[in-house]
């Protein structure tokens, strides 16, 4: 669900999440991916897990953040 509808609730659509990630992100500067994923857990809540990975997915898509494997952590991408 990208494209939020009257009956989406905001809080938990690919767009707010993916903003939340990118303010954590940019605030971290690298962050490992469980760090990420416990942040959105706490801030949005359980049903925020439905919506992770689409989020973490759109973010990539749009070359927005970076994954280094060797260290399981998502950094931002300067542009």
């Amino acid at each position: 669900m990208i494209v939020p509808d009257k009956h989406t609730n905001i809080k938990f659509s690919v767009i707010y999440i993916s903003g939340i990630m990118m303010n954590e992100i940019k605030t971290n500067g690298i962050i490992t991916y469980s760090d990420l994923q416990n942040i959105i857990l706490k801030k949005i809540g359980k049903q925020a897990l439905d919506v992770f990975e689409l989020s973490i997915s759109f973010l990539f898509l749009l070359n927005k953040i970076d994954y280094n494997e060797k260290l399981d952590s998502i950094m931002l991408i300067d542009k």
